[in-house]
């Protein structure tokens, strides 16, 4: 018995002295051993500390609170919150019990380490690894650039971040930044994008308005980032990284061949040499905003009167004489002439003289002659300087001046018949007889004389789409008609079309020989003109390349020869 109640005087004194002790630590203050001055976003930190009162005291990175983790009485563990803004947070720590800041000094995220890539060249739409330290798990808390453009992320951990290429890069040398734990790092490591290479044309033929494929490798998928050349011209195309497929351009070309293809993207550039034929019949070789008319060729050039001036019916413009060389298929526009009026007819006599007719804004006309050699002008007197719209063509030394209308004070408009002569010899006029050039009508009174003419062996050719037909005229004046509307001459043969400008035919007016050429390959087009034997004519802009102009075609020779 006596033991026993010894044995309970033992526990009663080691309870009292538990108690003791448990009062002693309670009064103690928390203090801080040690904390961590790096580390990781969603990472643990541990933070070493004495006389930890479970469940009062709190963690902070800056604002955040933190998610603790794990409590003794010698630590606590933290994670640092994703929520922070910065890569130096403070961490607070405060004891709840009195209300105090136990802590509170800056600490680092770990600072992320570029050592290096997967490869030291890159591709478009391919993706390579960027190898490294301290990056992230988390997709959103990583972001990299390649040249300042954001890459797209496939995977991170923190040793290695999965990207591929954004496409909107304009320089080959490739700076790739990451930002991870709230900080940009720079790599100094090189990394190159690879060069483009075009390896086929995959398209036998090019036809212009088609598409023209080709075949490679790198090429940027983006085509707002990258440009394509065919023989020196500019195209619009679309891109995947191994193929171009190239909106043909109409031109300017010089021969019906593509023979390069130019690719550059990013500062680099790829060159194919090859030999593709163009299919169509037809190459414009110039544009121009002028709408050229009345072309005339003299010693072996092509000229026109036109005006790039906009102006309303019946007002003045600005008008120049514009060359074109058979050489450089070009125009260009000449100083050794410019007027500002109204021309409503200029015409050439085959041998030195440009003849232009001239109106004013009192409903007379003027007449005066162009010099195509010194450029000089001098006046012509008119027989009447009331003829609006006469039928005018120079041929072999004369000057001819057929009907016409008149015009009573606008309110009445009738054809004239009278038929006058200009002799350059004896810089006169002569009243022709009625019966002179049998066959020919006298202008409409709802219409115009204004010819397309031809000068061809010793002949003229007229056409000015009264009836869309042709009349030959001899050096006798004899005239004979033909039912076609004038086109051009190639090497013995005169071409024409049957009908208005829109029929699709074409014919040799002597022999009423026809071919039906590619479908739009002529259209509306008019002013044709030969040089060496070969054909060109003007046709508006008819694809998406240089709108708003006018393109100088360039006729393939053998579609005609079938019509000699």
């Amino acid at each position: 018995m006596k033991q026993f109640l010894r044995i309970i005087r033992l526990v009663f004194l080691f309870g009292i002295l538990m108690l003791q002790s448990c009062s002693t630590d309670d009064g103690m203050a928390t203090t801080v051993v040690t904390y961590p001055e790096t580390g990781l976003l969603g990472k643990e930190v541990t933070i070493e500390l004495n006389y930890v009162h479970f469940g009062d005291l709190q963690v902070f990175f800056d604002l955040e609170e933190a998610q603790v983790t794990y409590v003794s009485h010698t630590e606590i563990k933290a994670v640092i919150p994703r929520t922070i803004t910065n890569h130096t947070p403070r961490l607070k720590i405060i004891d709840l019990v009195t209300n105090e800041t136990i802590l509170d000094e800056t600490i680092s995220l770990k600072t992320p380490v570029i050592n290096g890539y997967s490869q030291n060249q890159v591709s478009y739409n391919t993706v390579f690894s960027i190898y490294g330290e301290n990056f992230d798990e988390l997709s959103n808390d990583v972001k990299v650039y390649a040249n300042n453009q954001p890459a797209q992320i496939i995977s991170t951990n923190y040793n290695e971040i999965q990207v591929m290429l954004p496409t909107n890069i304009t320089s080959s040398n490739i700076q790739i930044k990451v930002n991870a734990q709230r900080q940009d790092v720079v790599s100094t490591i090189g990394l190159q994008l690879r060069n483009p290479v075009i390896s086929a044309v995959a398209s036998p033929t090019a036809w212009i308005r088609g598409q023209l494929v080709v075949t490679g490798d790198n090429f940027n998928p983006n085509y707002e980032y990258g440009e394509v050349w065919v023989n020196g011209v500019q195209c619009y195309f679309s891109a995947s990284t191994n193929q171009l497929s190239i909106d043909m351009p109409p031109g300017p070309f010089s021969d019906f061949q593509v023979t390069n293809i130019t690719y550059k993207t990013a500062g680099l550039t790829a060159n194919f040499n090859t030999n593709v034929p163009i299919g169509n019949d037809a190459i414009m070789v110039d544009h121009s905003a002028a709408a050229f008319n009345k072309i005339f060729v003299h010693n072996n050039k092509a000229y026109a009167l036109t005006t790039f001036s906009s102006s309303p019916f019946g007002g003045n413009a600005d008008y120049v004489l514009m060359e074109f060389s058979p050489v450089t298929e070009k125009w260009t526009q000449l100083s050794s002439f410019s007027y500002n009026g109204r021309i409503d007819d200029a015409v050439y006599d085959g041998s030195n003289s440009l003849y232009i007719y001239k109106a004013s804004s009192t409903g007379t006309f003027a007449l005066t002659k162009l010099d195509m050699n010194s450029f000089a002008q001098s006046s012509i007197t008119l027989p009447d300087n009331k003829i609006r719209w006469p039928i005018l063509f120079a041929y072999d030394s004369h000057l001819y001046l057929l009907s016409g209308l008149d015009d009573h004070n606008g309110t009445v408009v009738t054809s004239r018949t009278e038929k006058y002569s200009y002799s350059e010899a004896t810089n006169s006029w002569t009243l022709l007889s009625s019966s002179a050039f049998p066959g020919m009508p006298l202008v409409d009174p709802q219409g115009s004389g204004s010819c397309q003419y031809l000068h061809h062996g010793n002949n003229i050719y007229l056409s000015y789409g009264i009836n869309f037909k042709t009349y030959k005229i001899t050096p006798s004046l004899g005239v004979t008609e033909y039912n076609y509307s004038l086109m051009c001459g190639y090497q013995n043969a005169v071409i024409g079309r049957y009908g208005n400008l829109t029929s699709p035919y074409l014919y040799n007016i002597a022999t009423n020989a026809s071919m039906n050429p590619q479908q739009d390959l002529i259209g509306w087009s008019g002013s044709f003109f030969t040089i060496n034997n070969q054909v060109y004519y003007i046709k508006n802009s008819w694809t998406e390349y240089y709108q708003n102009t006018y393109y100088t075609q360039k006729l393939r020779s053998s579609i005609l020869n079938g019509l000699l």
